[in-house]
């Protein structure tokens, strides 16, 4: 049983309720009625009965309008909520991943390669979230907004998908690859320091330039080069993307609240 049956089943309960408590004591004061010999007494009696009947009936009826309203403000409430945590979700994703397209280039590193990297599978694992959430209907929540949102959504998941895909085929050769610089990187250091500065010079010779090779390799790597550079792909699968979804639910969470009904009366 949905929560829409419960509570279409709930009113139609109060109703019955109200009017078995205003049906029984008038028909009895009706039967009653006639056995009165006072004739303003028994007059009495039946207008009594006949206002207590309708009182019962508007009186349920007036519960199940006011149920009515306090269950739409919160369906209501409940849909701005969802709305909100939807956007929400989204920009911590983007945060996550505009973080790594500038970390990654900045730091040049494997280790940091790797922790951003990591980073981006939960951004992926919560667009997920968001998808299937998404897939079930929500009260008070346009289901055409939903589908489109969705479909975006599903988009820049799938963008990201490559991104985990290649990292996990990577990962490990770079790995290698860095134990092998810092290996190299120490001898060159040491054997620097060891080397006596010329007699003749009071400047210090610089130290000597570290192989640039491992940050060659993660930057030759096809989807990461995109992402960090100026390409086309990761505009148009996850920016365009998520500016479309986003402004397509802040229009929702507008439409829900009524902003737009009431700066248009303004």
């Amino acid at each position: 049983m949905t929560s829409k049956q419960i509570f279409r089943w709930s009113n139609q309960r109060a109703v019955v309720v109200a009017l078995m408590w205003a049906l029984i004591p008038s028909v009895a004061a009706l039967v009653l009625a006639p056995l009165i010999p006072d004739p303003e007494l028994r007059k009495l009696v039946n207008a009594g009965a006949v206002t207590l009947f309708f009182g019962g009936f508007l009186g349920g009826m007036l519960k199940v309008l006011i149920d009515e309203v306090v269950a739409a403000k919160q369906r209501r409430e409940d849909a701005a909520l969802f709305v909100a945590k939807t956007l929400e979700d989204l920009k911590s994703v983007y945060d996550q991943v505009a973080r790594a397209r500038i970390v990654i280039p900045a730091h040049k590193s494997v280790k940091t390669y790797g922790d951003e990297l990591r980073g981006m599978i939960e951004a992926r694992v919560k667009l997920r979230n968001i998808i299937r959430a998404l897939e079930r209907p929500a009260a008070g929540v346009d289901d055409q907004v939903q589908k489109n949102v969705r479909c975006k959504v599903d988009r820049m998941e799938k963008y990201l998908e490559t991104f985990t895909k290649e990292f996990c085929d990577r990962f490990k050769s770079l790995s290698d690859e860095q134990r092998g610089y810092e290996e190299r990187a120490k001898v060159l250091l040491k054997r620097f320091a060891e080397t006596e500065p010329p007699a003749d010079t009071e400047t210090p010779p610089d130290p000597p330039e570290l192989p640039p090779f491992v940050w060659k390799s993660i930057s030759q790597l096809e989807k990461l080069s995109d992402f960090i550079g100026e390409r086309d792909t990761y505009k148009n699968e996850f920016e365009r993307p998520l500016d479309d979804a986003s402004e397509s639910l802040r229009e929702e969470h507008a439409r829900i609240l009524g902003i737009h009904r009431r700066v248009a009366e303004q």
